[in-house]
Formats: C-alpha cells, sequence, structure tokens
C-alpha cells in the first residue's frame, strides 16, 4: 500500500470515528497540534518515528505530555506510525482530515498577503466581509509582505485575487509596453 493510500485510509477511520463519537473538534485540533510540533520540533519527530518505542508506550507518553491539549484518538493513531515515512503519513493524514472536516463544517481557507499588519479590528472586519460574500465560514490567515506595497492578494482555496499595488504597476507596465 502506498504512503498516500495508507493515510487516506487511516484519515478516513480517524474522521469516522471522531465523527461517531461526537468528538471532531478536540480530534482536529490536537492533529493540528500535533502536526505543527512534528514539523518543528525535531526530537518530537524523532520520537514518531521511533521504532524502539512499542504502541502502548507510545500512546502513554503522548496522554501524559500532551494533557488536555491532545486527544487519547490522537495519540493512538501516532502509536500505530513508526520508522521514516511516518512524520510524512502523519502530515498526510492532517491534511485530509482537515479537507473533510472543513467540507463538512462549511469551511473555507483564505490566505491574504498584506503590506504591513493589520489591527485585529480590521482583521475581522475583513474575515465579517469575506465570510458575508463567500456565503462561508473563513480561516483567515494574513501574511505581511513588503513588496506588496499597498492593498491585498487573496488565495481562497485555489482561486487567487490580486488587488495589490504591484500588480497594478506591473499591468500598468504591461499596457504601456504594448503601447
Amino acid at each position: 500500500m502506498t504512503r498516500k493510500q495508507s493515510a487516506k485510509r487511516l484519515s478516513n477511520a480517524l474522521y469516522s470515528v471522531s465523527e461517531q463519537n461526537n468528538v471532531l473538534e478536540p480530534v482536529h485540533r490536537s492533529l493540528i497540534m500535533v502536526n505543527e510540533l512534528v514539523k518543528t520540533e525535531s526530537e518530537f519527530r524523532a520520537f514518531v518515528q521511533s521504532k524502539r518505542i512499542k504502541g502502548k508506550a507510545k500512546v502513554t507518553i503522548l496522554n501524559a505530555v500532551m494533557g488536555d491539549a491532545g486527544h487519547p484518538l490522537v495519540s493512538e493513531l501516532l502509536s500505530y506510525l513508526k520508522g521514516s515515512e511516518s512524520a510524512a503519513i502523519f502530515r498526510d493524514i492532517t491534511d485530509m482530515f482537515n479537507r473533510r472536516y472543513k467540507a463538512a463544517k462549511n469551511i473555507v481557507s483564505v490566505i491574504g498577503t498584506v503590506a504591513n499588519d493589520i489591527s485585529s479590528d480590521e482583521k475581522s472586519s475583513l474575515k465579517s466581509a469575506l465570510d458575508q460574500i463567500l456565503g462561508k465560514d473563513t480561516d483567515l490567515t494574513l501574511d505581511v509582505d513588503t513588496s506588496v506595497i499597498g492593498g491585498i492578494r487573496l488565495r481562497i482555496e485555489n482561486t487567487f485575487l490580486d488587488a495589490t499595488v504591484q500588480n497594478q504597476l506591473q499591468t500598468l507596465k504591461a499596457e504601456l509596453l504594448q503601447s
């Protein structure tokens, strides 16, 4: 079985069990948190990939370390994974679970790029406007890129909208060169 097939099978099983037990929210939060730890903390990644630590011991350690922030289902899943591919498989499982979770909850991912940091009031106003326009709850992430100069660039799922000064200048330049 390929890595993607294995991840899909495990993700579907985790989602079904979470849904049946009404724990989608805590499992989703735990997956996101643990996935971030796997990405950023090499010691944690080594622990997850370890073949020496057996399943039950791994579950006990994870539940003790994660406490209320973790979820036992995620710990059980991690105890099943071992070897060098386990971090990549866990990342795939998290991505697949996240997509299915967002589809079920009518959530759309929006990544915005702005020239300067914006206040929390401006961010909440932007989120409200996007929620209303898209007819979905938005998961808004904002990045700062000073080359944007002004305006905003949005990526809504796989759709790109560019209302930046940088883009307008490039368009104007292209038009002037064609004349």
